[in-house]
């Protein structure tokens, strides 16, 4: 979801609150949540959720215009 944020936020050129763009984008369902979690750690944290694209739901936000809710 990290990865996923820097995008958006390279592509919009702001800084965008970490609580908030991950709720809105779980919320748009656009990813599915995928089995495990992923095999770097980061410092003492858990390991992050590893989600997968969702491009059947993508398509029909696409058609309705919504992309970036931000």
């Amino acid at each position: 979801m990290t990865e996923l944020q820097k995008v958006y936020e390279i592509i919009l050129n702001k800084k965008l609150d970490k609580r908030n763009f991950r709720k809105k984008i779980l919320s748009m369902g656009i990813l599915k949540e995928c089995e495990g979690e992923t095999k770097i750690y980061r410092g003492y944290h858990r390991p992050a959720q590893l989600y997968s694209f969702a491009l059947d739901r993508f398509i029909k936000l696409q058609d309705k215009g919504i992309l970036f809710p931000f």
